[in-house]
Formats: C-alpha cells, sequence, structure tokens
C-alpha cells in the first residue's frame, strides 16, 4: 500500500513538503517493488537513496528549526537520529545470498516499518512546525528543492548534496 500525500501532511507549503513528498515518492518505490520479487540488490539500492535523501532533508530541517528558534529542535534530532539506525539496520537484514522468499519477508517487514515511521513523524512531529510555516518559508528562500537535487542526480548517475542555507 502506497504513502498518499495528503493536504493534511502539509507543514510549510514550501521546501519541507516538497522534501516529504520526494522521500515518500522514494519510500513508494521501495513498496513498489514487492511486486516483481525484488532481489537484496535491488532492495539495498532504493533503501540507500532513502538514506541520503532523508539525510539530506534532515540535516535541512534541522538547519531550518535553528535558523528560527524552533523549540523542539533537540527533541526532533533525536528522532532523526533514531530512523537513520534504524535504515541502517534495516538495509544490512538484506543478504544478497538469501532465497527470494527471505527477500520478501524482509521487504514486507521493512516496508510496514517505513510506512508506519514516515507517517506517524510527519503527523506527531512535523506538523508541530505548522506555526512557524511563515518562518520557515522565509529562511528557506533561495533553497534547492530535494526534486530538484534530484532531477541533478539523475544527470550523473549519483545522489546530490541539497544546499543548506548558512543559519
Amino acid at each position: 500500500m502506497h504513502i498518499a500525500w495528503r493536504p493534511q501532511m502539509s507543514v510549510d507549503c514550501g521546501v519541507i513538503d516538497d522534501d516529504h513528498r520526494q522521500i515518500i515518492a522514494i519510500t513508494n518505490e521501495f513498496l513498489d517493488i514487492e511486486e516483481k520479487s525484488p532481489s537484496a540488490q535491488e532492495c539495498v539500492r532504493i533503501l540507500v537513496k532513502l538514506d541520503h535523501y532523508t539525510k539530506v532533508h534532515f540535516k535541512r530541517e534541522i538547519s531550518l528549526q535553528r535558523a528560527i528558534g524552533y523549540p523542539y529542535s533537540d527533541s526532533h534530532v533525536y528522532q532523526h537520529r533514531d530512523l537513520l539506525k534504524r535504515l541502517d539496520a534495516l538495509r544490512a537484514r538484506f543478504d544478497v545470498k538469501a532465497v527470494p522468499e527471505k527477500v520478501i519477508e524482509i521487504h514486507r517487514a521493512v516496508a510496514e516499518i517505513l510506512r508506519s515511521w514516515f507517517i506517524d513523524h510527519i503527523i506527531q512531529s512535523d506538523l508541530n512546525m505548522r506555526p512557524h510555516a511563515a518562518a520557515l518559508r522565509k529562511r528557506a528562500a533561495g533553497l534547492d528543492t530535494l526534486s530538484r537535487v534530484a532531477e541533478r542526480a539523475a544527470g550523473n548517475g549519483a545522489p546530490a548534496e541539497a544546499p543548506l542555507r548558512a543559519e
């Protein structure tokens, strides 16, 4: 089951929302491959991509939060670190020598964790930034969205780093 972006998930109608849409698109790419009997390599490839864009987004989100004096940024940092540790652990579960049935079993477990974490995090944590949306948009003016970063990366075959605005 896909994660569908809904207007109720909007934080800032700007760069944070675009980042979330991009991360959801990558997560959905991972969810989609179950129907194709994915290989462990394909699962890991998408998780590496998700890890990269998630790190870029988290770095940017925390930078923006600190720049506007968001009161819950420290708590947010811990939540982000937790997910990154979980992504590493999840990626490590895929054994390239695993039989297809085992890969599908692991894929399903990872998919459920990703689905619930991103939805819960956006709804329970990121939406707390809504009252600060105007300040976030102002501070984020001129930043490339993850969509644009992904387009540039597609041109050279490697994930690109999204520029961060100095605090």
